[in-house]
């Protein structure tokens, strides 16, 4: 078993698969990564704001899914 010490998070350092369709999107002016499926709808992965109010809205928690 390997520890690394480093401020990259895991997604850079072991990279997702590439089945997956990581995009970014913009909602409630909140930047957002999202996995995006067949259907249309975004999932989301990753807050990527720098607003701290945005963590604590429930409609932007990872896993959440957005219809557009």
């Amino acid at each position: 078993m390997t520890i690394l010490y480093t401020p990259l998070s895991a997604h850079d350092i072991f990279p997702m698969e590439e089945e997956m369709s990581v995009v970014y999107h913009e909602h409630n002016n909140c930047p957002l990564m999202c996995r995006k499926s067949e259907d249309g709808k975004k999932q989301i992965m990753q807050v990527l704001s720098t607003d701290p109010s945005h963590y604590m809205d429930p409609d932007l928690q990872p896993g959440q899914w957005l219809d557009s």
